[in-house]
């Protein structure tokens, strides 16, 4: 019996800003710290209740935050 080729997943394409907007896709951040702060990290993360990328994600928007209010002045 022949093969037959494999169809696409999906014949939809989404623009890039749709992708950015998702948030059901996720993408892989990938990067490389020192045991001491992964695990100091993880401690607070874990006695703060935060998921690891809830913490991640708060303390970026933060420095954000803190970055813009020191431009201003």
């Amino acid at each position: 019996m022949p093969r037959q080729k494999a169809q696409p997943k999906s014949t939809t394409t989404k623009t890039k800003q749709q992708a950015k907007s998702s948030n059901d896709e996720w993408v892989g951040l990938s990067f490389r710290v020192s045991p001491e702060f992964s695990r100091e990290f993880k401690v607070y993360a874990a006695k703060n209740d935060f998921k690891l990328v809830d913490l991640l994600k708060e303390g970026f928007k933060a420095l954000k935050k803190q970055r813009r209010q020191s431009q201003a002045r």
